[in-house]
């Protein structure tokens, strides 16, 4: 497995984006200095211009109440299929702001708000710090038709690596 490691240049953004192209859904941890701490699953809406990721977050929620004890987050994301995993660590914001609600809303939100002018609604911006991937899909095919004793005689093309978004 080779290891790749990526910082604030840009390159480490533009990696961060090349797994998260579209919305995804993650596993968010809030209340990180507890055990067990709090997850939730979140959908990431987008990834804007300087690396954030941006969330829809309803007021009364728990993660909410949390960000505001504590705003570190931690983001776990596994996409089976293309063998790609991702923990992404970082700080939150609450955010209220009807232009970027506008923007961003989408019709799947219906779901969880009664429309985007809900009162319930708030923006969530996370900051990230740093991450770490593991991105195996070049065995993707082989690791799908092969047995698993095969697989263990195949080179190891897999990647991973850490990627440093500290302070950018």
């Amino acid at each position: 497995m080779t290891e790749k490691n990526f910082t604030k240049e840009g390159k480490g953004i533009s990696k961060i984006r090349d797994f998260l192209m579209e919305p995804k859904i993650v596993m968010m941890a809030t209340a990180l200095e507890k055990i067990p701490f709090s997850v939730c699953p979140m959908t990431i809406q987008q990834v804007d211009a300087q690396g954030d990721l941006w969330f829809f977050s309803a007021k009364d929620s728990d993660h909410f109440k949390d960000i505001e004890r504590d705003n570190r987050v931690e983001l776990i994301y596994s996409d089976e299929s293309n063998k790609i995993y991702i923990s992404i660590y970082g700080n939150a914001t609450h955010v209220i702001d009807f232009q970027k609600v506008n923007e961003l809303w989408n019709d799947r939100l219906n779901d969880w708000f009664e429309s985007k002018k809900d009162s319930n609604i708030a923006l969530m911006n996370m900051n990230i710090e740093s991450a770490y991937y593991w991105d195996s899909s070049a065995r993707k095919l082989v690791s799908f038709f092969a047995n698993n004793s095969a697989n263990e005689n195949l080179p190891d093309d897999s990647k991973k690596g850490h990627i440093n978004l500290n302070n950018h």
